[in-house]
């Protein structure tokens, strides 16, 4: 129990300090922007970002404080093995396969919905307090409540379906059961982000052709010059939630498709939008999607086999106080179900530890969409114009420190990205066929 503590102790002592070096660094920088950025950036709206990082930086930091509380209580106060108690008295087919993974699923729900409530109150002030006051929020609490039921619906079936598939594995294969278990979350995974863009994202947000039908034109040659068949060029009410923009690509075969917020379409150039899809053309271009999956199916393969040599230890059920089941039934069931969760808990230090090379694949991506962009629409400025304006409009942190940006950052910093979008264009012109 002691080494659980220390690991999530030791990921919030770190999260805490990239924390303050955000707000440390941004506030020396923006009282002394670099002299060369002083024509490309409003300086008088400094104050505003600097205020908007400090609100939210002290409400990740309160709401993992309250995550970690959260975790420490279900892992001292007795309440998973409780549950997996009750959860293994439970009917009279204990112990037949099908039994024992409803008694595993009711013990995984449970820590999955104490950390839920726990963090409403959190999301709650982020919408309607934090968002708001800056001027970003536009969300009711009757679009938020239905939010909520959605997403609690939406995970209620899938936990299920990817849950209980593992459960059941589990149950049935022994020691060997993280291979196919691999194959399971691998397919689950592809086949969500089939289904994700033409299913479940359309319960939340309505997608409609872009009503624009000159740049939808534009776009739609766009995609023609990089050979990307499309199945739509859609806009997004995101309006209805925030004004917060944003674009982005999705699918795979017959349900790819772009997505445009309109809120992008209100704040930026139509020269602006293209240079926008022609960087998301890219991701599809340079294959960043494939190798995103790719990824995926490697690290959850990883994953899937240390989580079985971890639920093959008896010290982990005697940790939380199962240890007697686990002699009697082995890991299946109920007591399997503890076991994942465990093992969730003790492999959430390592994804903060593996954070900086998903941050530089993700960054190595954004700069070779970027560079792609450039040579799709070949206009010197609309690129780097929507990535300051959005940023500006955004009150996106424009100074982050360099060792947050290698934990946190999906997106290089605006500067960086910026001098590669123009060294780039400069390589162009001076190239043969620039």
């Amino acid at each position: 129990m002691w080494v659980l503590i220390a690991l999530l102790l030791t990921q919030f002592a770190i999260s805490t300090a990239l924390s303050a070096l955000t707000l440390a660094h941004l506030r020396r920088m923006a009282g002394q922007p670099p002299q060369d950025w002083a024509d490309r950036l409003d300086a008088s709206q400094f104050p505003r970002m600097v205020a908007y990082a400090t609100a939210n930086t002290r409400l990740g930091h309160a709401a993992r404080g309250a995550d970690l509380c959260v975790i420490l209580a279900i892992l001292l106060s007795g309440l998973l093995p409780t549950v997996t108690r009750w959860a293994t008295s439970l009917g009279s087919s204990s112990s037949a396969p099908g039994g024992r993974v409803w008694q595993g699923l009711i013990v995984l729900a449970t820590p999955a919905m104490v950390s839920y409530l726990a963090n409403v109150p959190w999301d709650l002030v982020s919408n309607f307090r934090v968002e708001r006051k800056f001027g970003f929020s536009t969300i009711t609490i009757k679009t938020w409540l239905m939010d909520q039921v959605k997403n609690l619906l939406i995970s209620l079936v899938l936990g299920t379906l990817l849950g209980g598939g593992l459960l059941l594995l589990i149950g049935w294969l022994g020691r060997g059961w993280w291979i196919p278990a691999w194959i399971l979350i691998w397919l689950f995974q592809l086949v969500m982000t089939f289904i994700a863009p033409v299913i479940i994202l359309p319960l939340f947000s309505k997608f409609e052709p872009l009503q624009d039908r000159e740049l939808s034109k534009q776009i739609t040659a766009l995609a023609s010059g990089a050979d990307l068949p499309l199945g739509g060029v859609f806009q997004v009410d995101a309006s209805l939630r925030s004004t917060h923009s944003n674009a982005y690509f999705a699918g795979l075969g017959k349900t790819r498709r772009i997505a445009l917020f309109d809120t992008l379409l209100d704040q930026h150039s139509q020269e602006q939008i293209l240079a926008i899809v022609a960087h998301e053309i890219g991701h599809w271009k340079k294959r960043h999607v494939l190798r995103t999956i790719v990824a995926g199916c490697v690290v959850s393969g990883i994953g899937s086999a240390l989580a079985a040599t971890l639920l093959d230890l008896p010290w982990l059920y005697a940790t939380i106080g199962v240890g007697e089941l686990y002699m009697e039934t082995g890991a299946v069931g109920p007591v399997a179900a503890v076991g994942m969760y465990l093992v969730g808990v003790l492999l959430s230090p390592l994804g903060l530890l593996l954070a900086p090379v998903a941050t530089w694949f993700s960054q190595r991506h954004e700069h070779e969409a970027d560079a792609y962009s450039l040579a799709l629409y070949e206009h010197p400025t609309a690129l780097e114009e929507a990535l300051i304006q959005s940023s500006e409009k955004n009150l996106a942190n424009l100074f982050p420190h360099p060792l947050v940006v290698i934990f946190r950052y999906s997106h290089p910093p605006l500067r960086e990205r910026v001098a590669a979008i123009r060294a780039r264009w400069a390589e162009r012109q001076k190239s043969p066929d620039g």
